[in-house]
Parts: C-alpha cells; sequence; structure tokens
C-alpha cells in the first residue's frame, strides 16, 4: 500500500468518526437524515438517484436470499427435518419461487413506485411462510422470527427514500402485530416482543444512516474534486475541461429550442511584455482581474471560461447582437480601467452563431475575428462574418 492509499484510508477513517460523534450527539437528525437538507435540491435528487442505482443489485441479492432461505426451509420441512408452522411444504415452496420472481423484478423495473410495491409483497411473502404460523399450528418459532428479522435490517439499511423506509417500517409492525393477534404474546412476555421489533427496526436505520452518512460525504467530496478540476484557480472561471463539458451541453440545447448563440474570444494585448516587464505576479493579477470583469457582467444565460494563458471564451445565449457588443465593449472598459496602472489593453473576436453550426466551428470563426483585432492594431472589437 503506497503513500496515497494511507491517505486515503486515514480519512474515510475521519469520516467514519464523524459519523459516529454525530450520530451520538445528534439522533434526531442520524436517524431523520437530515443530513440531505444540507444539500440543494438538485445535488439531493442526483445524490437520491445515484444511491437507488448503486443499492439496486444489493436490494435485488437481500431478496433473493430471502427466497433461498424459505426455499431451504420448505425443502426441510419437505424431507421432514424440520416442523413446519402450519403451511404445506409445497406452498413454502411456491412462496420462495414468488418472492424471487419479485426480485428480479425489483432488479429491472425502472419505476420506484412498482420496485417498492415489489419490495413490500416480498417482505409479506417471507414474513408470513417464514414467522407467522397458521391460526391451527403451534405457536411462532423464535429462531424463525428472528431469521426473517435479518432481512429487514439489511433492507433499511440499503432504503434511500424516506416513503420507502416508513413503509418497510410499517410492514414490520403489521406482521409482528399479526403474529400477537394470532398467537399471543411469546413466553417471554409482549414488552420484550416489541423491543426485539424496536430494535430491529432502528439497527436497520443505524445503519442506513450510516450509510447515507458516507455517501453524503462521498458526493461533496466528489463535487469539490470535479469542482477543483473543472474551475480556473486563479480567475475562479471554468477551465478548458469545465468549458469543454458544460459549454457544448449549453450551446447544443440552446441550439435545439432555437435560441440565439453568440461566441466571444477575448485575449489580453501585448501579455508577454505585461510579464517580462512587471514580473508574473503581476500578470496573474492582470488575469485576475479581467476574469473579474468577464464575471460581473455576466447574465444568467451566459458561460464563461479561461482556456489557458490570457484567452477567455464568453458564450451568451438569447442574446441580442447589440447586447453582445455592448457587453464586450463594457468588459474591455472595465478592464482597462482595472489595470490602468499597467495600461492593459484587450482586444476581442465575436461570432454570432449560424443556426446548424457546431461549436467546434463557432469557436474557430471567433478565433479568427480576435485575430484580424489583434492584426488591425489591438484594443479593438471584430465581428465575425455570418458563416
Amino acid at each position: 500500500m503506497n503513500d496515497a492509499d494511507d491517505d486515503t484510508e486515514r480519512w474515510w477513517a475521519r469520516v467514519a468518526e464523524g459519523s459516529v460523534r454525530s450520530a451520538l450527539r445528534h439522533p434526531a437528525q442520524y436517524f431523520g437524515r437530515q443530513w440531505l437538507r444540507h444539500l440543494g435540491p438538485e445535488d439531493r435528487a442526483r445524490l437520491t438517484a445515484v444511491q437507488v442505482t448503486a443499492t439496486r443489485p444489493a436490494f435485488t441479492a437481500v431478496l433473493a436470499g430471502g427466497a433461498a432461505i424459505l426455499a431451504l426451509v420448505g425443502g426441510l420441512q419437505w424431507v421432514g427435518v424440520t416442523p413446519g408452522i402450519g403451511y404445506p411444504p409445497w406452498l413454502v415452496l411456491a412462496a420462495a419461487a414468488a418472492v424471487a420472481l419479485l426480485a428480479w423484478a425489483n432488479w429491472r423495473l425502472r419505476n420506484w413506485r412498482l420496485r417498492l410495491l415489489a419490495l413490500l409483497a416480498s417482505m409479506i411473502l417471507l414474513g408470513v411462510f417464514l414467522s407467522i404460523p397458521t391460526p391451527a399450528a403451534s405457536a411462532q418459532l423464535p429462531i424463525r422470527t428472528g431469521l426473517f428479522h435479518l432481512i429487514p435490517i439489511a433492507l433499511l439499511a440499503l432504503t434511500v427514500r424516506a416513503t420507502s423506509t416508513v413503509a418497510l417500517v410499517l410492514v414490520l409492525l403489521g406482521l409482528a402485530a399479526a403474529r400477537l393477534l394470532l398467537h399471543g404474546a411469546p413466553a417471554s412476555g409482549a414488552a420484550l416482543y416489541w423491543l426485539y421489533t424496536a430494535a430491529t427496526v432502528v439497527f436497520g436505520l443505524m445503519l442506513s444512516g450510516y450509510r447515507t452518512d458516507f455517501a453524503v460525504e462521498a458526493y461533496r467530496v466528489r463535487h469539490l474534486l470535479w469542482k477543483q478540476a473543472t474551475t480556473d484557480a486563479l480567475t475562479g472561471l471554468c477551465n478548458r475541461t469545465g468549458w469543454q463539458r458544460d459549454a457544448a451541453r449549453v450551446y447544443a440545447d440552446a441550439g435545439k429550442r432555437a435560441a440565439t448563440r453568440s461566441l466571444i474570444f477575448f485575449d489580453v494585448d501585448h501579455f508577454k511584455r505585461i510579464n517580462d516587464t512587471w514580473g508574473h505576479e503581476r500578470g496573474d493579477e492582470v488575469l485576475r482581474l479581467l476574469g473579474l470583469a468577464i464575471a460581473a457582467r455576466l447574465g444568467a444565460d451566459s458561460y464563461a471560461a479561461r482556456l489557458g494563458g490570457e484567452e477567455f471564451i464568453v458564450l451568451m445565449v438569447d442574446a441580442a447582437p447589440a447586447a453582445v457588443e455592448r457587453y464586450a465593449q463594457r468588459v474591455r472598459e472595465d478592464f482597462a480601467q482595472a489595470t490602468s496602472e499597467l495600461g492593459c489593453t484587450l482586444s476581442a473576436g465575436i461570432v454570432f452563431a449560424g443556426p446548424d453550426e457546431e461549436l467546434a466551428a463557432s469557436m474557430r470563426r471567433a478565433d479568427h475575428a480576435l485575430y484580424a483585432a489583434k492584426q488591425g492594431g489591438h484594443d479593438r472589437i471584430v465581428i465575425a462574418p455570418p458563416p
């Protein structure tokens, strides 16, 4: 194991320790999954979808395992190795086959409500045929009940949606109440019986909370790492990676709804001379000020990035040509004022994309317009001709 692996293991150990401390200090928050409220609606929905996808194989495995247990019990009952609880062996085996079919449905179905119905039906079948004797049969067997209660603990630990959790708990409590109604309290008493049922719910919720806490923390770390990977540290704008991921999507979506699309290339004039004369620290400050000037006037339907060096690009959607030119001019004025001590100027190339024009083609034309601005004497805006 290398140093990076050691650091990762120590980091996750700290996350686990923090999760335990959080549970001890704020049990209501831990069991109520209120830590999800710290995420925005979009992030919360995305995290829920990711968790549902990740836990679906485990859900299927648990249900399939329950079907296997029920089938083994039915088989042992058939050969006379274990006593039954009033159901004929063939019916127990049929119930096991039904649970296996529902496990397969849980894997195949895409609608979460239908998956929940399959899950609850599986729970009822397992609970009835494993742990609830028929009225004419002998009292419930503790080993069978204990065997069944392993399944809801695992399922509660994997459940993501609060609705599913509540439904599972209600089914478990309903099965527990059915045992009491049919056969009365066990020899140990009703209080201990309900304590056992409550412990099943609590341990399942504890595992669920622990898993979700890890999922939230991992999501935050992943989001932070992705943000770092797609953000230019100097200016706070997107970098080339972020531009290639997001701008292409925004550009394509705008084209599908026939919205106007405009690109502006900005480039600091004589930037090498600034670095050579004033040093790289001042050069970095110039780039940071340009990033601020671009971001300060950026609208909701605009997207900006620093592609590298002193090259910046802006995508504007649903903006009139006059508004695009006005934006470019104001950025140039703001930048000139912010760097007046150094006398910096800014060249810009503007493109108004054609209806079927790809982003790469628009960027090439914007780059050519910027080059024309440089060749024309710098400190100016050039608009590319229509494609």
